[in-house]
């Protein structure tokens, strides 16, 4: 891969996104939300804030901005003419990915600066959030090849973003019934177990051998099932 190409799709798509306001948005909902639950909502449970904030930001950001990027430039058939220059698609993909990720980290800086975290449950936080994050980009660029337009990543992917993000929350109060055994499939709810071990147990990553090998899983069936849809699709495609 060419380095080159990649930067130049990395600022491409900043620039794109400085000029997005509801991509924008998307960044700062997750720390609003944790803020209202810190301070206007009594007897919150140590962390949930927090770990609830990063959930919004792994899923919401990371699968709605590629999701929106892939599919208004397919919209704009901008996407024919990167497919026509020599950058390869797996330059398009990794530029695109990139500044999603990068930006993500970004946000979660801000948060952890916002809200305060204890120094010890910062590695588990930030290796937690980095996988996680690549799994949503990953999925979201799914959504992206699958919707014919913008508007149709709503009806293609809202209903994955409520269950990424809804379904570990409600996990985390009733892991016995049909919710906590969806929950099990799902990498955001191993993120949200990782936060919360973390955050209220103080425990760290040696002791979180199975949600960091689910999530390691989950990249690369995400990954997968990308390259699936991609050969079937292509990147010109509408």
């Amino acid at each position: 891969m060419n380095m080159g190409r990649i930067s130049a799709i990395f600022i491409k798509e900043a620039q794109d996104i400085r000029t997005n306001m509801n991509l924008l948005l998307m960044f700062v909902i997750p720390v609003l939300l944790t803020l209202v639950y810190k301070n206007f909502i009594p007897e919150m449970p140590d962390g949930f804030a927090l770990g609830m904030g990063l959930l919004f930001l792994a899923t919401l950001v990371g699968m709605y901005v590629p999701a929106m990027t892939i599919a208004e430039e397919k919209e704009k058939r901008t996407l024919e003419v990167l497919t026509l220059s020599p950058a390869k698609p797996a330059e398009v993909f990794v530029g695109k990915g990139l500044l999603t990720f990068v930006s993500v980290l970004l946000t979660m800086v801000v948060l952890l600066l916002v809200v305060g975290s204890e120094a010890g449950t910062l590695p588990v936080i930030v290796v937690g959030m980095t996988l996680t994050a690549v799994v949503c980009i990953f999925i979201g660029m799914l959504i992206g090849l699958l919707s014919q337009n913008q508007m149709a990543t709503g009806v293609v992917g809202m209903p994955v973003y409520m269950v990424f993000m809804l379904v570990p929350l409600l996990a985390s109060h009733e892991p016995q019934d049909f919710i906590g055994t969806l929950a099990g499939f799902l990498p955001t709810h191993h993120f949200f177990q990782m936060l919360r071990l973390t955050l209220d147990e103080g425990q760290g990553l040696a002791q979180m051998g199975p949600q960091l090998a689910f999530l390691s899983a989950s990249i690369l069936v995400a990954f997968l099932l990308l390259m699936v849809v991609y050969r079937r699709k292509g990147l010109e495609q509408s």
